[in-house]
């Protein structure tokens, strides 16, 4: 007996240092002093979700936000004729769910697993709390709403254009860096497969790989993997900005 209350407790202890490192990992609670984290590590909880399984969906009843430790998350809207918009796909680290702990109307939108995943929750009564506690927690929280939203702000600045082609291209050049040098490949990690690539364009898979093999065909991008190598910047910034005359 006493052999298995010990063996507990280093399971526990075990499970609170993982949360810990998770915690002081995620850009919302970076630098947070360390006595926050082991408070936080106390009530949060893991959640492991398979390929493909809701973690909430829209109206749900809020139980808290997350961070994600593990996989990718999916968080999207469904339209009037039930196609999904992609609002985030979200990493290890990035936090999500955060404005919905201050809202009655449950959560804004789904948020399903991309692949074998797992996220902590930050339990809205305890978070609330801690943060009445501890002011510093609300500004964390209104910092990460506004990335959210300059993320987003992102995504609907590229479907204001009408053409596809023009809106994939976008996509591309808004992922080189601003000091990229023309003459060197610019490799860009591609976060999502390529139905979710369409879903984010508002166009569909087969427009999206016709548009793709055109680019390669005219050699301004070719496919690496689980990545899109710009092959000529200048050429795909002047094909841009004709599109746009």
């Amino acid at each position: 007996m006493e052999n298995m209350t010990f063996e507990v407790r280093d399971l526990a202890a075990t499970r609170r240092a993982a949360l810990h490192y998770s915690l002081s990992r995620a850009p919302i609670f970076s630098g947070l002093p360390e006595e926050d984290l082991d408070r936080i590590s106390h009530y949060a909880e893991i959640r492991a979700l398979r390929r493909g399984c809701y973690l909430f969906r829209e109206h749900d009843p809020v139980v808290g936000f997350f961070v994600v430790r593990l996989g990718m998350i999916h968080v999207h809207r469904l339209d009037t004729k039930g196609r999904e918009q992609v609002i985030h796909l979200l990493h290890p680290g990035e936090s999500f769910a955060e404005r919905a702990i201050m809202s009655l109307e449950g959560y804004p939108a789904n948020a399903r697993a991309v692949e074998d995943s797992e996220v902590i929750l930050i339990p809205t009564e305890d978070f609330m709390l801690h943060q009445r506690q501890r002011p510093d927690l609300a500004w964390r929280i209104v910092a990460s709403l506004s990335h959210h939203l300059r993320s987003v702000v992102a995504s609907l600045e590229g479907l204001r254009f009408n053409d596809a082609q023009t809106r994939l291209i976008h996509w591309i050049l808004q992922r080189c860096p601003a000091t990229a040098s023309s003459r060197k490949p610019i490799e860009i990690p591609l976060e999502m497969n390529r139905s979710e690539m369409a879903t984010a364009l508002a166009t569909r898979r087969e427009t999206l790989s016709r548009m793709i093999r055109k680019l390669r065909s005219q050699n301004y991008i070719e496919l690496r993997g689980r990545s899109i190598r710009v092959l000529n910047l200048p050429g795909l910034r002047h094909l841009f900005n004709g599109s746009l005359r």
